[in-house]
């Protein structure tokens, strides 16, 4: 096997290392895009076009193979293997979970058809349920003619290895001149975690050229470093190694000395070597509460990058390069949270984040296959198609609107033509609300009575035409072979027609359906047929714009496998930057064994499947089992060669869990600190100061002045700007419908002798009377049920007590159930009579006084926090309620 292994002890001087002049103009290919922007920064012979990454030389030889092309086409044939399998016992039911997981298994069935693996030497008795599944579906694969579609080229010729080698050379800087690069020689750099295509092309490249493999080694850190020497044993080959440089930490590096001498103190104690951390070195851990407390303090770094992004008038640089403190985290996770805050550091905003593209996706999401028509089962997928602009509105907004207000009355329908029969209905009860006086009363409290009839006609036509666009795209979809085909056919006529010709388009967007377009004109190569779910998990990939180049990486926080590269910055930057290093927990730091691989394969798998015979089988699984050791490497490697300042840290609660700090930082006595964190905005303050000019016309009552005691926003809200309580959420909805049950059987039974028959015959008969206008809670039996018991109960307990007759309706009583149709309790707190002022009636005079335009103004809209909020119909608006629940 022509490999030579190389170490090196500093990273800084391998150009003092002996074998330097042998390889300092051959191709180098580096485990990472960081450590290829290292190498070529800090050396100069680097510099020329030379360096790129292991990623892009595998890409230059097995490209078909890597292309989103090849792993769709794989995806899609998963479902056929899957009806292929003969299960004898629950068979619908695991098919249906192997479905489920449709792409880990497509991942894991790529991994075992790039290792080559041999069904016979398998011992499926070893192995798991689901590893069984994985190996039947691979022997289907393999024994059939789906075979086509997972055969990895495995011959190519010298001219075809040294054109791969040139591509990937020139995936890193297309217009590099290489012409005088040495191609007999190439070199690999600091390659840990190999996967089976990387070892698929160094086996191959081997055959034609020289291969060296390189990484760092320190003689004095052997248990540190053994993770690389396990490793890279597996090829058999021998390591040299000069065992120069060794590295100590140095005072005269006063910006780095505290960092270096802990990287020595913490390896001196894997080493067993305790009594050699003679110098004290003090040192703090941060301890972050959770991720978002984490996420919060990156976020407060990179806003102070965008700033000084700005005030640079040649700012060609991403904005992590202006960021004070560069981070690197043994669990990156924290991206996600920031990727929500800034999109645009992440790459580009792919094509289904925009509005069309959420139209797209709901109504895949909605659409029925075995049906053959759409299926609710979220809401938001109405909303987002009818935000989505797709559909003509004389407004922006308009059908929104309408759906939001509308959407608790059909809030169980199922399908399009239940909503548009729905609403049907309701546009007849608000008709008849028009013409009675008891109707419009209890209607206009119900969020759905407040649209018009026009309004509704405007929303049933938008509804119908969205159920005609959607079978439109995919009515005939299972029917038809080359499925995939015809479906983006439509989709790119669509984009051609009815979005480029638009004339509103912003410039930003039209360039990206652009570019869409332009991937899509590769569609007549698309051969697949496949199942509307695997339509609908991989529609983001033909979706997707063709890559617009920039200079945004794809995250804020590095995961440490881009250390070792971006090390080698720190010797020529500002003396102030610092790297900190995250997530340092005992749980982040060691991997578990099922973490690395895809479901559901594990490293217990390869270790019974079978002999490891083959080094490549080798090498894979001993260095996905080496991770763990790589990541406490990496820490020491980070520490030991940075130039610069450095901070570290760990997250203390992550997924219900607590976190221990890692080991070796308890151990060397770390001492835990604390970030700072500035107080959270005080919303009710801003709001107490704003002002609204009260029309004096306003006309104010009884009510007003009540809402006015309870909470002075609440009055701006529902007596200024609404004129009247509107209920909005489900919750308040089926308490009015409670009290108004409650006042309509007082009413029919005043005077009537009390039995429980007829109570309950009385309240089954008003309900009925009722539940017209409250469509949502038709079929909700429990629901029904519970209104009519709590109905019962209170009418048993405060309006019959003990008496044998109902009681006749006084004056007062009419008033007192009004109120509770208003405002649904007028009884709270802990029975101390706190509360009993806010319902004190007051004369007109008294009214006009005390709610005057200059008296209300002057003391401003305070919101009034307490228990009358769990009631309050504008609880949604003001939000307030869930931060005092939070206290």
């Amino acid at each position: 096997m022509p490999f030579s292994i190389y170490t090196y002890s500093n990273p800084y001087e391998i150009n003092k290392e002996l074998y330097w002049d042998s390889i300092k103009n051959c191709p180098h290919f580096c485990v990472s895009q960081t450590m290829a922007n290292g190498m070529m920064g800090t050396y100069e012979e680097m510099a020329a076009g030379k360096v790129s990454t292991v990623e892009n030389l595998v890409k230059g030889l097995f490209a078909y193979w890597e292309s989103v092309e090849c792993k769709i086409k794989q995806y899609t044939v998963i479902d056929e293997a899957i009806n292929r399998l003969n299960i004898a016992e629950n068979e619908e039911k695991i098919k249906q979970s192997l479905r489920f997981n449709r792409k880990q298994l497509s991942n894991s069935l790529r991994i075992l058809f790039e290792l080559d693996m041999s069904i016979e030497e398998m011992r499926t008795e070893l192995m798991t349920e689901e590893q069984r599944h994985l190996v039947e579906l691979y022997s289907i694969i393999r024994k059939s003619d789906l075979l086509q579609y997972f055969t990895l080229k495995r011959h190519f010729s010298e001219s075809d290895i040294e054109n791969a080698i040139r591509e990937g050379m020139k995936l890193e800087r297309e217009e590099a001149d290489i012409s005088a690069v040495d191609m007999d020689t190439i070199v690999i750099h600091g390659v840990h975690q190999f996967s089976p295509m990387i070892l698929q092309t160094l086996e191959l490249v081997a055959k034609y050229k020289r291969v060296i493999l390189l990484f760092n080694y320190q003689q004095q850190y052997k248990n540190v470093y053994q993770t690389w020497i396990d490793v890279y044993s597996s090829f058999d080959l021998p390591i040299k190694s000069q065992f120069t440089n060794e590295f100590r930490p140095n005072p005269l590096l006063a910006n780095s000395y505290e960092g270096n001498l802990l990287a020595d103190r913490m390896a001196n104690l894997i080493e067993g070597h305790p009594e050699e951390n003679e110098e004290e070195c003090p040192f703090e851990v941060m301890e972050f509460d959770n991720n978002t407390e984490f996420a919060s303090y990156v976020a407060g770094v990179f806003e102070d990058a965008l700033k000084r992004q700005e005030r640079d008038k040649d700012a060609r640089r991403s904005t992590l390069y202006y960021m004070q403190e560069q981070f690197y985290a043994a669990n990156n996770s924290v991206n996600n949270i920031l990727k929500i805050y800034y999109p645009e550091q992440f790459g580009e905003r792919h094509f289904l984040t925009y509005p069309i593209g959420h139209f797209f996706l709901s109504i895949t999401n909605m659409w029925n296959a075995e049906e053959g028509g759409i299926q609710i089962e979220n809401m938001n997928d109405i909303v987002e198609c009818l935000n989505s602009g797709f559909i003509k509105e004389e407004m922006p907004g308009k059908l929104y609107s309408i759906f939001n207000r509308t959407k608790e009355f059909f809030i169980r329908a199922e399908t399009i033509e239940q909503i548009t029969d729905l609403l049907g209905k309701l546009k007849k009860r608000i008709g008849k609300a028009a013409k009675d006086t008891t109707e419009r009363r209890i209607g206009s409290r119900l969020v759905y009575f407040d649209v018009t009839p026009e309004e509704i006609d405007t929303l049933v036509a938008a509804l119908e035409q969205l159920d005609q666009i959607t079978k439109l795209f995919y009515a005939d979809f299972e029917d038809t072979e080359n499925n995939f085909k015809k479906f983006y056919r439509r989709i790119k006529e669509f984009l051609e027609t009815r979005i480029l010709e638009a004339e509103d388009l912003e410039d930003e967007f039209r360039d990206v359906v652009k570019r869409v377009l332009i991937r899509l004109e590769e569609i007549d190569k698309i051969d697949a047929t496949g199942s509307f779910d695997v339509l609908k998990e991989t529609m983001a990939y033909y979706l997707k714009q063709e890559a617009k180049k920039g200079i945004s990486a794809n995250w804020i926080v590095r995961d440490f496998e881009q250390i070792d590269g971006d090390i080698l910055k720190s010797k020529k930057q500002n003396k102030d930057i610092v790297y900190h290093f995250a997530c340092l927990s005992d749980n982040d730091m060691n991997v578990t064994r099922r973490d690395r691989f895809p479901w559901p394969l594990d490293v217990t798998f390869f270790e019974v499947a079978q002999d490891p015979i083959d080094w490549k089988y080798q090498v894979y699984v001993k260095s996905r089992r080496e991770y763990k050791n790589f990541k406490r490497y990496a820490l020491i490697y980070g520490l030991q060669f940075n130039r610069v300042k450095f901070k570290l840290s760990y997250v203390k609660n992550v997924d219900d869990k607590e976190n221990e700090m890692f080991y070796l930082l308890k151990i060397l006595e770390a001492k835990k600190a604390y970030p700072k964190i500035e107080p959270a905005g005080a919303l009710p303050e801003a709001v107490s100061h704003f002002h609204f000019d009260i029309d004096t016309a306003n006309n104010y009552g009884q009510y007003d002045l009540y809402r006015y005691r309870i909470c002075k926003y609440r009055f701006l809200l529902e007596s200024t700007i609404e004129k009247r309580a509107v209920f909005r959420d489900h919750f308040l909805l089926l308490k009015y419908l409670e009290i108004l049950l409650e006042n309509a059987a007082r009413v029919t039974l005043q005077g009537q002798i009390a039995t429980e028959d007829m109570l309950l015959d009385t309240l089954n008969d008003e309900y009925r009377k009722l539940e017209r206008k409250f469509e949502f809670v038709k079929d909700m039996h429990t629901e029904r049920m519970d209104i009519i018991t709590n109905a019962k109960n209170y009418l048993q307990k405060s309006v019959l007590r003990n008496n044998t007759t109902f009681p006749m309706i006084s004056p007062t009583d009419d008033t007192y159930m009004k109120k509770r149709e208003e405002f649904i309790y007028l009884q709270l707190g802990n029975g101390d009579g706190s509360f009993s002022g806010y319902f004190k009636e007051a004369h007109q005079g008294e009214i006009e006084t005390r709610l005057s335009s200059n008296r209300v103004n002057a003391a401003g809209y305070a919101k009034s926090c307490d228990e009358w909020c769990q009631y309050c119909a504008v609880r949604e608006i003001c939000l307030e309620p869930y931060k005092y629940e939070r206290n």
